[in-house]
């Protein structure tokens, strides 16, 4: 299991929050959509807290501290073409470090603590790659925030 940096992944991403939800919401149409990274919140480690980053959203920090993780898919074959190259780019720099991509079910040990991490990022992901329509009415869909903190 490796953790990236949004500094590592931030080309890839740009500022997720650049544009408030409701606006976004107000222009998407789903004929026009271009698929996004996957990149999807999954919680805050309390006992974990990092110093100050001056990333988007850092002023959340602040109010709710600790680590917070994501999942974000790079797989190149599971992107648009406008971020193939981008997802490459991340998936070369982890091997150059070393690191090895692995299908979750063959080849990996997980730690008590990863395991869970993996096993809720490793659904959400595949929910969201299984599901890119909407079921009643079969136009394409779009992971939004739910800022429904505070």
């Amino acid at each position: 299991m490796a953790y990236l940096s949004y500094e590592d992944v931030k080309d890839y991403i740009g500022n997720p929050y650049s544009i408030p939800e409701d606006e976004r919401l107000a222009n998407y149409h789903s004929k026009e959509h271009q698929p996004e990274p996957t990149l999807i919140y999954l919680g805050i480690d309390e006992a974990n807290v990092p110093p100050p980053v001056n990333a988007p959203g850092h002023e959340i920090a602040t109010k709710y501290p600790g680590q917070a993780y994501f999942s974000l898919d790079v797989t190149p074959e599971n992107q648009s073409p406008k971020y193939v190259q981008a997802a490459e780019q991340i998936v070369e720099r982890a091997k150059a470090k070393g690191l090895d991509f692995l299908t979750v079910r063959i080849g990996v040990s997980l730690s008590d603590a990863e395991a869970p991490i993996v096993a809720m990022a490793r659904s959400f992901t595949d929910w969201n790659l299984r599901n890119k329509f909407c079921p009643a009415c079969g136009r394409v869909t779009s992971i939004i925030s739910f800022r429904g903190y505070g």
